[in-house]
């Protein structure tokens, strides 16, 4: 798994138009900050923020490589936390499509691909998010356990969580506010009429609360374009 993880990163990095920016989203997910990537490498911290800002020339393979296995290697002296929800995304019925962005996006972007209307959250618009995932609302009430319901935060929780077949959106706040990790924002597909209580618990949890009436197959084709 960790040389699974390694590969992907590295891939991201090297294939990426901005590989200083996709450095510094994988950075962000491991949770480092550059003085202690850099500490870990060896290096002075500017080294890392040139990489990232794009000062100094794209890092070649090998600088990539030493960069990746340095971060994947503290995930799994840590615990493998990152390693381990790569693991924990495979099999899931009710999880219908979970990606991560080549870099992370402030939350006003994503909303403006998929025609969304904000209904709490509007201050919060311009966080950044690093991936999304979309759920079946209705197969994850009936097969999703506590561990299950940690599957869909992919790599980060900085992140968009979508859900399908939402008729009221009370049952996926309440789930989403009894979890300790929390989304930064949730997206209701094409819902009924929104109750009052989904709204006053995203205002609650700071979460940017989204609705759309884009079909799910429009919402993935343009996400990918992202």
């Amino acid at each position: 798994m960790n040389e699974q993880l390694t590969r992907r990163m590295a891939g991201e990095i090297v294939v990426s138009n901005s590989p200083g920016k996709t450095l510094r989203k994988w950075r962000e997910i491991f949770q480092l900050s550059q003085k202690h990537l850099a500490s870990l490498l060896g290096v002075n911290p500017s080294v890392v923020c040139d990489f990232e800002k794009g000062r100094r020339r794209s890092p070649g393979i090998a600088t990539v490589r030493r960069l990746v296995e340095t971060m994947v290697s503290y995930d799994r002296a840590h615990g493998g936390h990152v390693a381990g929800s790569m693991a924990g995304q495979q099999g899931n019925s009710a999880i219908t499509d979970i990606r991560e962005f080549a870099i992370g996006l402030p939350i006003s972007t994503v909303i403006e691909a998929i025609e969304g209307k904000v209904i709490a959250g509007a201050e919060e618009l311009e966080r950044t998010i690093y991936g999304y995932t979309i759920v079946d609302a209705l197969r994850a009430i009936t097969t999703f356990s506590g561990a299950n319901f940690g599957q869909m935060y992919g790599w980060s929780n900085e992140r968009a969580l979508f859900f399908t077949g939402v008729q009221f959106g009370r049952s996926p706040m309440i789930a989403v506010r009894a979890h300790p990790v929390k989304p930064r924002l949730v997206c209701y597909i094409q819902p009924g009429r929104i109750d009052k209580l989904a709204t006053k618990l995203a205002d609650m949890e700071r979460i940017v609360l989204v609705s759309t009436s884009v079909s799910q197959e429009l919402i993935q084709q343009r996400l990918k374009q992202l």
